[in-house]
């Protein structure tokens, strides 16, 4: 499997499984992958402040959003440049089966997000997929950043995608702003 056909299982599984059967699974999956060194080292960086973070951003993001008559947020992590971040708030939004993230493209607001220094110094050094090893650690990294996302809000119809990312993850369409 390449990590387009990972991403696609992981979005799959977002809807599928509690966080806590997604977060053993892709430990397992990237421990096959890349080893457990690599995996227990992107593991071991604490996400409780950034989740914080995250929390705080969704909080204003939600009350822009709601002034606007958004019918999405949408945000977006820059692997190349430190987890640099932004929450996106979209006049529009497309259901996944649509295949049609445009609506993600065309936002109405901005507010600029949280960074997360640590997984990109790991992104780093092992690149994006040229190796299993690179496939498992970006992977993982990716993976603990959704989750940390799900966690930090999870009660609205809220995407996440890294940069360039197609397409955007879904974290539950079922809800509305």
């Amino acid at each position: 499997m390449d990590i387009y056909d990972y991403l696609d299982l992981l979005q799959k599984d977002i809807q599928a499984f509690p966080i806590e059967e997604i977060e053993h699974r892709y430990f397992d999956i990237c421990t096959q992958l890349c080893g457990t060194d690599l995996v227990k080292a992107i593991q071991l960086v604490s996400l409780k402040d950034y989740q914080q973070s995250l929390q705080d951003l969704l909080t204003q993001g939600l009350t822009t959003a709601h002034s606007a008559s958004a019918k999405a947020i949408y945000f977006e992590y820059d692997l190349d440049n430190d987890w640099n971040s932004t929450l996106f708030i979209c006049e529009n939004y497309s259901p996944l089966e649509e295949e049609d993230d445009e609506w993600a493209c065309e936002w109405i607001d901005e507010i600029n997000g949280p960074n997360l220094e640590p997984f990109g110094k790991l992104y780093e050094s092992h690149g994006f997929d040229d190796t299993n090893e690179a496939i498992g650690s970006t992977l993982y990294l990716v993976v603990r950043t959704v989750l940390a996302y799900m966690k930090a809000y999870h009660e609205v119809n809220v995407c996440i995608g890294f940069h360039d990312q197609d397409p955007v993850m879904r974290i539950n369409e079922a809800s509305v702003l």
